[in-house]
């Protein structure tokens, strides 16, 4: 028993040793300090090229067809009454990263189309510029494209809309 108990006091002997060493050669440091981040983050549609005007009655010109919102980040659409099924306008559109943080393509947000499945938008090259990155003076291209089904029996309307491109902070 005698043996058991100088074992036992020993052992808390070595280690209170252990731990008021540690306590002498352990150190805490304090960091501080302040991080400030600048940049800019401007995606803006910058051209509208010559558009493609097959079956379309009034004037096929980019000034006619479109026009660009003075914050430039929404493109306005209009067509007018397409002649026949199968009829379209397709247009370029050019973005451009006016900003000095890059960007990229996170979702397109179409408002004010109304259409009864007889006019179809689609977007050719689009999905081919998602999460791809748009460095400073970077731009972009794809075609916008304004069909009359070609399937449909119904009469073509004239067709309004706007489309916004959403670009987050490009990440590597």
């Amino acid at each position: 028993m005698k043996k058991q108990n100088i074992i036992i006091i020993g052992l808390i002997a070595v280690i209170l040793t252990m731990a008021v060493g540690y306590a002498l050669f352990s150190e805490t440091i304090n960091i501080n300090g302040t991080a400030t981040a600048e940049g800019t983050f401007d995606v803006e549609f910058t051209s509208v090229g010559t558009p493609t005007c097959v079956g379309f009655t009034g004037t096929c010109d980019a000034a006619t067809l479109t026009s660009i919102s003075t914050d430039k980040n929404t493109l306005n659409i209009t067509v007018n009454k397409l002649e026949f099924p199968g009829a379209y306008v397709e247009i370029p559109v050019t973005v451009t990263s006016k900003g000095t943080i890059p960007a990229s393509l996170k979702s397109i947000t179409e408002t004010g189309l109304i259409t009864d499945e007889t006019v179809k938008v689609s977007y050719t090259g689009l999905a081919e510029l998602k999460n791809k990155k748009l460095e400073q003076n970077g731009t972009q291209s794809f075609n916008i494209k304004v069909m009359w089904d070609e399937n449909s029996n119904k009469s073509s309307e004239n067709v309004s809309f706007s489309i916004k491109l959403n670009y987050e902070q490009a990440t590597s």
